[in-house]
């Protein structure tokens, strides 16, 4: 588990200096002050292989929500080239750089989502207690879907601990909604019932594997909100 989460980061990092890179070629071609005669041919071959590389590149960790928004910019660029004014040849690549930040910033999301200490129960639990400070044991164990005792066992243990699938969903939720919320608020975000989980809450759906996907839509929505 904890070679196959390095992978997954390493393919992440690899794909958001990726597009990175776009970005800074992009921000050297708004440099070219006037733009040569031939400037929009160019750059719609070059906006095609940008959304060509990108989208090729995407890691197969990304879930189908983030690659359909990552898509959805794509579309965006390829658009705004095709309707490109002569007379206002820089206007698309400013829209590109915009899509470009957005694409990084979903990347940047599904990395949020990897909790530091994965691959050692005791250590996804010891970084819960940190990261959520004033929420007691009972309620952390209820979080977890387990006892304070077996929590307590857990983190007693002299050798790691093989987490289980609710221990690293949680840790993964929680790093990721922790820079919008305060503790309280992060618990209070797995209670409230919602809609789109057929009114439950994402503490209820989180044994749900189907579910899965649309808790973590849930928690990027909600950190959007009220996060940076």
């Amino acid at each position: 588990m904890t070679a196959t989460l390095a992978e997954e980061r390493s393919e992440l990092e690899q794909y958001e200096e990726l597009v990175e890179q776009w970005s800074r070629k992009l921000l050297d071609a708004l440099s070219e002050t006037p733009p040569p005669a031939d400037y929009l041919e160019r750059w719609r071959h070059t906006a095609s292989r940008l959304s060509q590389a990108i989208d090729r590149s995407a890691p197969p960790s990304l879930d189908p929500e983030q690659l359909a928004e990552i898509r959805g910019e794509l579309l965006k660029i390829l658009q705004q080239v095709a309707d490109e004014d002569p007379r206002r040849t820089l206007d698309s690549v400013e829209t590109a750089l915009l899509g470009l930040e957005a694409i990084r910033h979903i990347v940047r999301d599904a990395l949020d989502q990897q909790a530091s200490g994965e691959g050692d129960a005791r250590s996804l639990i010891h970084n819960l207690q940190e990261t959520l400070p004033r929420v007691g044991r009972r309620e952390l164990a209820e979080l977890l879907g387990t006892s304070e005792r077996s929590l307590q066992r857990t983190l007693a243990s002299p050798t790691p601990v093989e987490p289980n699938r609710r221990l690293e969903l949680v840790a993964r939720l929680v790093e990721l909604l922790r820079r919008g919320w305060t503790p309280e608020g992060v618990i209070a975000w797995f209670h409230r019932p919602r809609p789109e989980l057929g009114k439950l809450s994402a503490l209820q759906a989180l044994d749900e594997a189907g579910l899965e996907q649309e808790i973590f839509g849930l928690a990027r929505h909600g950190r959007a909100q009220h996060g940076s």
